[in-house]
C-alpha cells in the first residue's frame, strides 16, 4: 500500500503534471499545524483540530472514553468492544453535530480500521474527516474505445467539490460492503452501468493508495483510495441513477491533463486519472 504524498507523486507522475503536484497536500503542508494526533488505545486512528479539542474532549467523555491531552496528541483508553465502540462514537458523533462540527451528515456507517486494516468499530461516515479517520473509497477512471476519458460533472447540490470535476464513479465503501461490491454499485448508481456495458475493467497499478491530508475547508481526510481502470463498449454510455452528478463528458487526454493542472478535478479524481493516463501513455 502506497501513502500518497507530495514526494511519492513527483516520482510516480511524469513532468506534464508538475503544477498538479506542485498544489497536493500531505501531513507535511502548512494548514497540518491546526491538527493534533488522536490515539486510542495507543495506536494512531486519526486527526483532531485543535480549535475543536475541547469540546470533542467533553463528547469523548461523555461517552465513556477515557482521554488525556498531551504534547503528542490526544490517547484515548477504552475497554469497550467493537460493538460498544461503535455506540460510543455515534454518541459522541451526535454531539459534535448538534455543535455543527460534522457536516455532510449522511446516516451512513462505514468501518474505522487500524494501521494493520482491522476493525475497531463503525462510525457515521461524516465523521471521518471530523476525526480525521481513515475510510475506504473506490475510484474508477473509464475510457471509451478511442481512448477518450469519460468523466462525470459533481452536482452543485454536492457538499464536497460541486461543480468540479470527477471520475465516472467514485464513493465510500460502506461498512458491510466488499470493494467488488462498492464498485458495482457506485457505477450503477453514478452512471448507470454494469458489467455488460465494459469490455474489460481491471485495477489499476497502483491499485490502493492513502491519502492523508488537511482539507482547506476544514477536517482532515484520511483515506484509502482503491483504483480502477475501465473501458466501455462501443456505443455504451453512462447515464446518472442517483442525482450526484450533474453531467458527463467526453475529454482527449490532452484536455484532462490541462484540467487537472487547472486544478479542475477533485484532488482524489485527479490523482486517479493522472495515473491512469501515465499507465495508458
Amino acid at each position: 500500500m502506497i501513502h500518497a504524498s507530495k514526494a511519492w507523486l513527483a516520482r510516480a507522475l511524469p513532468s506534464p503534471f508538475k503544477p498538479f503536484v506542485s498544489r497536493w497536500r500531505d501531513h507535511t503542508s502548512a494548514p497540518a499545524d491546526q491538527f493534533c494526533h488522536w490515539y486510542l488505545n495507543g495506536e494512531h486512528v486519526g486527526h483532531l483540530d485543535t480549535a475543536h479539542v475541547p469540546r470533542l474532549l467533553r463528547a469523548f467523555d461523555e461517552c465513556g472514553l477515557n482521554c488525556v491531552q498531551s504534547a503528542r496528541g490526544v490517547d484515548c483508553t477504552t475497554v469497550a468492544n467493537q460493538q460498544a465502540l461503535s455506540a460510543a462514537l455515534m454518541t459522541a458523533g451526535n454531539m459534535a453535530r448538534a455543535w455543527g462540527l460534522a457536516p455532510g451528515w449522511r446516516n451512513e456507517e462505514q468501518l474505522l480500521l487500524n494501521q494493520r486494516g482491522e476493525i475497531l468499530a463503525q462510525a457515521e461516515r461524516a465523521l471521518f474527516k471530523t476525526w480525521g479517520l481513515r475510510s475506504r473509497a473506490v475510484h474508477v477512471h473509464v475510457e471509451n474505445h478511442q481512448g477518450m476519458v469519460w468523466t462525470g460533472v459533481r452536482a452543485h447540490s454536492k457538499h464536497e467539490n460541486p461543480g468540479m470535476l470527477d471520475n465516472l464513479a467514485a464513493g465510500g465503501i460502506a461498512s458491510a460492503e466488499s470493494v467488488e461490491r462498492a464498485l458495482w454499485r457506485e457505477l450503477e448508481e453514478e452512471a448507470g452501468l454494469d458489467s455488460d456495458d465494459f469490455e474489460w475493467i481491471k485495477p489499476m497499478t497502483p491499485h490502493e493508495l492513502v491519502l492523508s491530508r488537511p482539507l482547506l475547508y476544514g477536517g482532515w481526510h484520511h483515506e484509502t483510495v482503491i483504483l480502477f481502470h475501465g473501458q466501455l463498449k462501443p456505443n455504451h454510455r453512462p447515464c446518472n441513477r442517483d442525482g450526484e452528478v450533474g453531467a458527463f463528458q467526453l475529454m482527449p487526454p490532452k484536455a484532462c491533463i490541462e484540467a487537472i493542472n487547472a486544478w479542475q478535478f477533485t484532488p482524489d479524481a485527479a490523482l486517479c486519472c493522472a495515473l491512469a493516463l501515465t499507465t495508458t501513455e
